[in-house]
């Protein structure tokens, strides 16, 4: 740790691609899970990464580096969230409202569906559209689902890195998982055979498995269970949390590695350059 804070204090020396090499694919799968793409998780770590780097010397304990990542890959995410909208965004919710629902919030264990093996196309294109649904929740309420069912975090630990309180995020959670599971019960051709889409028939359609997501995106502004009527249940939210929580990570590229390296470096060398350490 003492080498990082070095580097940050002009020393371009001491092990850059170490480090990134350390964190960089831990940042890379949170940002991933916070934007569902693949071309904005590589900038949303980048910048994490970058930012990281340049404020090494304010990070006291050694020890809490991830969390201490995870905090500025969150913020990150939000900032870039309200500099995209075309409106302004709140990210503030009713907070009495919020921990009234959290107290509905109940401990689901993920349970795997009954189904018959399926192609690895099969199993992309059911990720990748899981993915989608779950780009189209509102800011907070995506934040505190992926931290906490798709990244594996405590509510204690997403409240720290939310900067709410633990019944506040549990609100969040109850309100993204029904809003997830009220589409998907009527939809979803894998939770019920019933139901008419299905990845085979996205599949004979294109071969391009971002056809689904692109399609998905565009026809749904946003996901919100509120107004329609549904009636929660528990199984269909256990099979859709099974499925969130067992996403494949993605590792970034040898390239997204080198870029950032490169970015880091850049920035060391023209500061060095201004400062007269060169």
């Amino acid at each position: 740790m003492k080498d990082i804070q070095q580097k940050a204090a002009g020393n371009v020396d001491l092990g850059t691609e170490e480090w990134i090499e350390q964190y960089g694919r831990f940042v890379y799968g949170l940002a991933f899970r916070l934007t569902t793409d693949v071309q904005e998780a590589e900038d949303l770590s980048q910048e994490t990464l970058l930012k990281a780097w340049l404020h090494c010397p304010e990070l006291k304990n050694p020890a809490a580096v991830k969390s201490w990542l995870r905090t500025i890959c969150v913020n990150e995410f939000r900032m870039k969230i309200r500099k995209q909208a075309s409106t302004p965004l709140s990210f503030t919710d009713d907070m009495e409202a919020l921990e009234r629902e959290g107290s509905l919030l109940t401990e689901s264990i993920p349970s795997p569906v009954e189904e018959v093996i399926v192609s690895e196309e099969v199993e992309r294109l059911r990720d990748g559209c899981f993915l989608a649904m779950a780009g189209k929740l509102p800011l907070n309420q995506r934040a505190a689902f992926s931290l906490v069912d798709m990244f594996g975090l405590s509510i204690p630990e997403t409240a720290e890195i939310l900067d709410v309180t633990p019944k506040a995020v549990k609100g969040l959670l109850y309100r993204a998982r029904l809003s997830l599971e009220s589409f998907f019960r009527d939809h979803c051709g894998i939770l019920d055979e019933k139901n008419p889409c299905r990845c085979s028939a996205w599949i004979e359609f294109s071969n391009n498995r971002n056809a689904l997501q692109r399609e998905t995106r565009t026809r749904i502004t946003v996901l919100d269970y509120r107004g329609t009527g549904y009636q929660p249940n528990e199984e269909t939210r256990r099979q859709i949390l099974h499925y969130y929580r067992n996403i494949p990570d993605r590792v970034p590229s040898q390239e997204w590695y080198d870029t950032v390296a490169s970015a880091i470096g850049t920035f060391f060398k023209n500061n060095a350059e201004k400062t007269g350490l060169s």
